[in-house]
């Protein structure tokens, strides 16, 4: 059976539109509208170049599909209009039916745990008029939801008008308000406005803005005068980050925090599950994620790689595949974009006019130019679905050096100086660096270095001496984990650091072209891409 899994922006305040495509229970593809219309995070956009880029790599037309599913359920019109404009872009539309915004959070983190059953959290700003869900989940028995969270419990909604009050885009940047978060003390009471319960968590929403619902444009505040009133002006968008903002911003993290962790044990009260899976925006704030995996009663933790609205389609087109007792087979990785090959690579070089050089071996070669603190520009295989590069859209160098991270802010991504850089570790070698319980392979979780690392990687730690790890399997991506292999024999360590290959502002890379240009407008050194290796005149 072939299920395509969709979410795109009926609303104009949709965003993260996607497409994943699912036959005989095997997931072919998922990929972000963004990636191929190249707007970062686009609003009120429609899946239609995702969901042709699917369809070409099942190489199925549209009259194959056999079931459409979309998120938006509580939309009356949401399968009368998807079916028009599905119909409108390809001439034709199959079977569509809709579902929860919150169960296809859960579906698309407990369908790709690989566990055999899990307590399930989801939580965002809100979808289908709801902000979260508990849930129970089996292989066998599906997802049974257990309590749902109306707008007033969302935790999505707090960060986001807190991301707005600190002068950074709502829906966004608030990785940035994560980041940010260690250089400050946690000194303002934000307990006004969200507070941990012995259920959750409460959230007063007199505090976010209700003026411009249901659409606001990203550029309006998401703030209500009554949060001005009770803390003190917000802060310009690029004005200075004084010692105010940043308490301010640590003070947000661990109000969340807080609730995050009041949300997971309720949950296990009410379940008595040892597995969680998580999903919905909340979830990709690592350093939160960080503290839940060493709560005492979590044996195993999964976080879904691409929590945001993103990951919605492969929610759906999982939980149609599940109840259409098709037989999911195992997800471990998420390279699931188009495929890129040499030819498609030495076609768009040709372009290009650079010289390149063919390699034998591009793990090795990779690697020697890294010793040398050369920042390296990596294009491997199909692209990563999420928001993270995992390897194969990647900028790499040598986190061995203490001026690396400012290096790579500063002349290459050009982004603030207070961002930190993740470390890519080899799978076998991560227990002895990090404080983790688990392999982690998506960088879902924040966790500490080891003392005696943290001067031998110092461009991949934090200024609270934490890490967002990458564990790499050699059976699941061994062209990296050979390149991380190599490097260690040249340095001793096992580790390499790794950011998305992009500027600010800018989608991750997802073609060669995309990938050159980024490499000839950045102070990127070197550019490797399949078998070739680009170097600057």
């Amino acid at each position: 059976m072939n299920i395509l899994g969709i979410h795109g922006g009926i609303t104009l305040s949709q965003h993260d539109a996607a497409a994943a495509l699912i036959v005989d229970g095997s997931l072919v593809c998922c990929i972000e509208e963004e990636r191929l219309n190249r707007v970062k995070n686009p609003m009120g956009v429609l899946p239609v170049q995702s969901i042709r880029a699917c369809l070409k790599e099942g190489n199925l037309s549209i009259n194959d599909i056999d079931l459409i599913i979309t998120p938006g359920e509580t939309y009356n019109d949401i399968i009368p209009r998807t079916k028009e404009w599905i119909t409108h872009q390809f001439g034709y539309s199959p079977n569509i039916k809709a579902m929860n915004h919150q169960t296809a959070h859960i579906a698309s983190s407990f369908f790709q745990s690989g566990f055999d059953e899990a307590m399930c959290l989801s939580y965002d700003a809100w979808g289908d008029g709801l902000s979260g869900a508990l849930a129970i989940a089996s292989k066998k028995n599906g997802i049974k939801i257990i309590e749902t969270f109306p707008k007033n419990k969302s935790l999505g909604i707090f960060y986001t008008t807190m991301t707005s009050f600190l002068g950074f885009k709502p829906n966004e940047d608030e990785y940035k308000v994560m980041g940010l978060a260690p250089y400050g003390k946690p000194n303002i009471d934000l307990s006004f406005f969200c507070k941990a319960t012995n259920t959750g968590n409460d959230l007063d929403m007199s505090y976010y803005s209700q003026l411009r619902n249901p659409y606001p444009s990203q550029c309006e505040s998401k703030y209500s005068s009554k949060l001005v009133e009770k803390i003190g002006n917000p802060r310009l968008n690029n004005s200075e980050l004084t010692d105010h903002y940043k308490n301010l911003a640590a003070s947000t993290q661990f109000t969340l925090e807080q609730c995050v962790i009041s949300n997971v044990k309720y949950l296990h009260t009410l379940t008595n599950k040892k597995n969680l899976c998580l999903a919905g925006g909340v979830a990709l704030n690592c350093s939160a994620n960080g503290m839940i995996s060493k709560l005492p009663f979590i044996e195993h933790l999964f976080v879904q790689p691409s929590s945001s609205d993103r990951g919605l389609a492969l929610g759906c087109a999982l939980f149609g595949a599940f109840y259409e007792n098709e037989k999911i087979k195992p997800i471990k990785h998420v390279f699931y974009g188009p495929k890129i090959d040499n030819k498609k690579i030495e076609s768009s070089i040709k372009l290009t006019g650079f010289k390149t050089r063919y390699l034998d071996d591009p793990a090795k070669e990779a690697a020697e130019l890294l010793a040398k603190k050369k920042i390296l520009g990596w294009f491997q295989g199909k692209s990563e679905f999420g928001p993270r590069a995992l390897g194969h859209r990647s900028i790499l160098a040598d986190p061995g050096y203490p001026d690396m991270k400012d290096l790579i802010n500063s002349k290459v991504k050009f982004r603030e100086e207070y961002r930190p850089f993740a470390p890519s570790v080899l799978e076998e070698k991560y227990k002895s660096i990090f404080d983790l319980n688990e392999p982690s392979p998506y960088m879902t979780i924040t966790c500490g270095v080891k003392d005696e690392w943290q001067s031998k990687i110092p461009a991949t730690v934090h200024i609270n001496n934490t890490a967002r790890v990458q564990t790499v399997n050699d059976k699941i991506d061994p062209l990296y984990h050979s390149l991380i292999k190599s490097l260690e024999n040249l340095n001793g360590r096992p580790v390499v650091l790794n950011t998305s290959f992009n500027i600010r502002g800018q989608p991750i890379v997802e073609t060669p072209l995309e990938a050159i240009s980024t490499f000839a407008g950045s102070g990127i050194d070197y550019l490797i891409m399949g078998n070739y290796l680009l170097q600057k005149k």
